[in-house]
């Protein structure tokens, strides 16, 4: 029995071998808090293209809480258990907040809370929860998002990889796929890497959910 391939890229052993869970749990848990640059090749580089075809959810909203539980019925999994309270949703049907599991194991716990911390505000492209009700942001770091003000009291919106390959051929694959984009979208898209204006980026996901969509 093996989790969603979304939610989790490897086999997981069911807790009826609790030895052998434990150990492969600390193992992989001690490569990636002594290396936690690994994390970073877990995916492969997806664009705004992409992360926006291939996502069930794309929310905007405001950190409530980020709670550590174990994985229902897998007791030596960790997960983070966050909820939003929704500003915006830009796919998918979502009420006024919206609760999701991550599974933590290809991240230090520590790194995992830090990214989740009441107050903030994310834009997250999730895919439909698994069968063990495990969602994470799709392209793991490329498809959260951090919402702030910068020194001019601007919204911009940034990746927790700076946004580095997030446009790439994004242009081209939108016009490719006969959608227009505005003067501002196409702005966006021509940036390599750094913060963009989140109402841009909106815009330009909203455009560009309009795509037929890919898993």
């Amino acid at each position: 029995m093996t989790l969603h391939q979304s939610s989790v890229p490897f086999p997981v052993v069911p807790s009826r071998h609790p030895q052998l869970v434990i150990l492969v749990s600390l193992l992989v848990i001690f490569i990636v808090n002594s290396h936690p640059a690994y994390t970073q090749f877990l995916y492969r580089q997806q664009n705004v293209v992409e992360l926006t075809r291939r996502a069930e959810f794309i929310v905007e909203g405001r950190v409530l809480e980020a709670r550590y539980e174990p994985l229902p019925g897998y007791p030596n999994l960790p997960t983070i258990r966050v909820t939003l309270a929704v500003e915006q949703v830009l796919r998918g049907a979502i009420g006024p907040r919206y609760t999701f599991r991550q599974l933590l194991l290809f991240e230090p716990r520590r790194s995992g809370k830090r990214r989740y911390v009441a107050g903030d505000r994310l834009l997250l492209f999730l895919p439909a929860p698994s069968r063990y009700g495990l969602s994470s942001p799709l392209g793991g770091d490329q498809g959260r998002f951090h919402i702030f003000a910068d020194r001019q009291g601007h919204e911009q919106i940034v990746n927790d990889l700076g946004n580095a390959g997030l446009f790439n051929n994004a242009g081209e694959e939108a016009s490719g796929e006969g959608l227009s984009l505005t003067a501002r979208q196409q702005r966006v898209v021509a940036g390599r890497s750094g913060a963009v204006p989140l109402e841009d980026f909106v815009s330009l996901v909203k455009n560009l959910a309009t795509l037929p969509r890919s898993k």
